[in-house]
């Protein structure tokens, strides 16, 4: 879909760009699209009825495509616009649709608070009105995939709560009502309840939105309940076979879960059996390759499925991209990933087949063209296609998503300025909690980053021996049982959002003897503390993003966030880049999450992350001239890629 939508989207956009140089145009082209939702069902409606309706889908990506490309004239119709004098509730309506997608948070609140005047027995006006409640005001932070924690809306949750209260007096028994107050308590009050609510509303009316929604709540760090989560996918797949969020749903779920591979094929048959194109070919094809997801296939039977699949790609027989990543998860979960690697590198290839390289002005097209680039290792290519910045931004935001996404560029060139130059712009633009005091500890100092792994290095005295010493987690009980291994110091841990709830307590504890200074979390769960967090609770803003699979792991992330402050070195320490005998140092994680397998936190590393990126990431961090790995991770680091997949493979710690 992604490239139709695209090409639909430049010509469009162009048309109305040209159109708006007519003096007054453009604010006609604005009343026009919004004039066009008339003639389909409002989003409320078709949802409290439950009356699906394609036409609507349709109409109204296209004209947030066109409203979007028309900026100047959206905001001259506002400009003019007197809210209180208009009395037709559905044009408030559509105008607010609009306007919303826009981020005018407080226009849109004003438009659905008229419109609740003008019809307040409708249901489906309270409703609407909730959702601009829990989106009601500038003032908050949200994150982005590409430019990280960025300005975004706050919620006024009482209210919204009131709004949603109201449409479910005017209509007791309506189950979107119930759902909608299942996903305001899950985001905003008692997840627990929340579930509970939505699961009700599903069950009662079933529809892929709801079950997908569910499955995404069971998923979140803080509930992370995998089965549940998988159980939910499926659903929603049982209702439409054809949704690529919910196969994607349960390849993920199911790898973190139970790791049942024929139950997942199984799946997969269902997906790729709705794809018209080469519909018998791709299924004789699931067939040759069923064996590689039995409990368990011999070498010489995976030798012979990756065969086949390399085949009938050069014969022009291809499986979806989803349904390929999981062969790529199944060769690397058997320690196969010289092979998982060359299939996902021809999943890069596709990317730039399929997708090309024009973007109109698609920030996130532009982003999986760039990171398939990279990921081939044509690093100057991708240079080319971002600096200079190759369209002019339409706001803020997508400003800061094409200077982030050069720099990034840049910075797997070896190159630090651009990245430190952004991040500066970035910290005074989004002033965020915790920052300054981490650039008071960082910039200039010389930093150790400690790794969890046992790599056999006594290097203890030396990390202690750095102004700043930086861990993943906080555990100091295991630092007194191995100082000579791991030094003594913490100043600063990061945690995961699975780790960081758990921890929150005992972090607390630490800063207040003085043990510890600062912690830190990922932007992606910055949200979930928003109203509560302490002082010395930092979430960093931004992640590497031009990886063409997942995310950078845990010590280049800290890297990439630790860098952007300006440090004299970071030396690197106990990491092997699971090349090692085990995947952790001994007590650092316990019982199932101590290595590999069913349920086990380790999984991430081979589901959420790409090996052979971040080995080539952290060697271009070497290559800044402010990153120096010692002992062991010198060693790894030094290997040529080959070399490093020989040791992937033999691992015992990936067995």
């Amino acid at each position: 879909m992604v490239k139709p939508l695209i090409a639909g989207a430049e010509l469009g956009s162009k048309a109305v760009r040209t159109a708006g140089k007519l003096p007054g145009i453009d604010v006609l082209l604005a009343k026009a699209i919004v004039a066009t939702s008339s003639v389909v069902p409002e989003a409320a409606e078709v949802q409290l009825t439950g009356e699906s309706s394609g036409l609507r889908s349709f109409q109204e990506k296209a004209a947030t495509v066109l409203f979007r490309a028309n900026s100047s004239g959206a905001q001259k119709l506002l400009e003019q616009l007197d809210i209180a004098s208009i009395t037709n509730a559905a044009y408030l309506e559509r105008l607010a649709a609009r306007y919303l997608k826009l981020r005018h948070y407080d226009a849109a609140l004003a438009m659905r608070q008229r419109a609740v005047e003008l019809e307040p027995e409708s249901a489906q006006r309270w409703v609407a009105l909730a959702k601009s409640l829990e989106r009601a005001e500038s003032g908050g932070v949200v994150y982005d995939a590409v430019a990280g924690l960025t300005p975004g809306a706050r919620a006024r949750v009482d209210d919204a709560r009131a709004a949603l209260d109201t449409a479910a007096t005017l209509q007791p028994d309506n189950p979107y009502i119930r759902y909608q107050r299942g996903r305001l308590e899950f985001a905003h009050g008692d997840s627990q309840q929340g579930l509970q609510l939505m699961e009700l509303a599903a069950e009662q009316a079933p529809d892929v939105e709801k079950w997908l929604a569910i499955a995404a709540s069971y998923r979140k760090p803080h509930v992370a309940d995998y089965d549940r989560s998988l159980a939910a996918y499926e659903r929603a797949l049982e209702i439409k076979p054809s949704s690529a969020t919910a196969i994607r749903g349960i390849i993920i779920m199911g790898c973190r879960a139970d790791q049942d591979w024929p139950r997942l094929w199984r799946s997969a048959w269902l997906f790729e059996a709705q794809k018209r194109r080469q519909r018998d070919q791709r299924l004789a094809l699931m067939d040759d390759l069923n064996i590689l997801f039995s409990a368990d296939p011999t070498d010489e039977q995976i030798d012979a499925a990756v065969e086949q699949l390399h085949t009938s790609a050069r014969q022009g027989l291809r499986l979806s991209w989803i349904t390929t990543s999981l062969i790529v998860y199944r060769l690397h979960f058997a320690r196969r990933f010289r092979d998982g690697f060359r299939v996902r590198e021809g999943l890069a290839e596709r990317t730039l087949a399929w997708l090309g390289t024009r973007s109109a002005g698609n920030a996130r097209h532009r982003q999986k063209v760039l990171a398939a680039f990279l990921y081939l290792g044509r690093t100057q290519e991708a240079l080319e296609l971002i600096d200079p910045t190759p369209w002019e931004p339409k706001d803020q935001l997508e400003s800061d998503r094409l200077e982030k996404m050069a720099v990034d560029a840049h910075l797997l060139a070896g190159r630090l300025q651009p990245y430190l130059d952004y991040s500066a712009r970035r910290q005074q633009h989004v002033p965020l909690p915790g920052d300054d005091r981490m650039r008071a500890m960082i910039e200039g100092k010389r930093v150790a980053v400690v790794g969890p792994a046992d790599t056999g290095d006594r290097l203890g005295e030396i990390i202690d021996a750095h102004d700043v010493v930086i861990r993943p987690r906080y555990i100091p009980e295991i630092l007194t049982a191995q100082a000579d291994q791991l030094g003594l110091r913490t100043d600063i841990a990061y945690f995961s959002g699975r780790d960081l709830g758990e921890f929150l307590d005992a972090a607390g504890e630490a800063v207040a003897s003085g043990e510890l200074q600062l912690a830190i979390g990922r932007g992606l769960s910055a949200d979930r503390y928003r109203d509560n967090a302490p002082e010395w609770l930092r979430f960093y803003r931004q992640d590497y993003s031009l990886c063409h699979h997942g995310a950078p792991l845990g010590i280049a992330r800290i890297i990439y966030d630790v860098l952007q402050f300006n440090p004299a070195e970071i030396s690197v320490f106990n990491v092997d880049f699971y090349t090692g005998a085990n995947v952790f140092s001994s007590g650092y994680r316990k019982g199932k999450d101590a290595a590999l397998g069913p349920y086990s936190i380790v999984n991430e590393i081979l589901l959420a992350h790409d090996l052979l990126f971040d080995f080539r990431l952290m060697n271009s961090f070497i290559a800044t001239g402010r990153v120096t790995p010692q002992g062991v991770s010198a060693s790894v680091l030094a290997l040529s890629e080959e070399e490093y997949i020989d040791r992937l493979e033999a691992s015992p710690a990936l067995s």
